[in-house]
């Protein structure tokens, strides 16, 4: 049978193991999570981008850029006075415009 000095060197070993189990454990939880956040803002941003290129074809099938003063120097406030203004003159989908 194994000493004392042995016995208590097994336990500590033991628990070095448990310890570095266990930091394994949560370390592999900390990267799914950061995965799972990492996937949720690529989600976020390609909607985005889409959502901003859906906005930029219905303004130039607007003809909001020819309204645009020389150059597209137009403030950001302009352009959305512009986009309120072309969504009001437009009849609602589905009804004649009122004539």
């Amino acid at each position: 049978p194994p000493g004392p000095a042995a016995a208590s060197a097994l336990r500590a070993l033991r628990n070095q193991l448990q310890e570095k189990d266990a930091l394994i454990r949560h370390l592999e939880s900390d990267c799914e999570r950061s995965h799972a956040q990492r996937e949720r803002e690529e989600r976020l941003l390609v909607t985005a981008w889409y959502n901003m290129g859906l906005a930029l074809q219905q303004q130039a099938s607007e003809g909001v850029g020819a309204r645009a003063p020389p150059g597209g120097a137009q403030s950001f406030l302009a352009q959305q006075r512009l986009a309120t203004a072309a969504r009001r003159t437009r009849p609602p989908h589905g009804r004649p415009p009122n004539r």
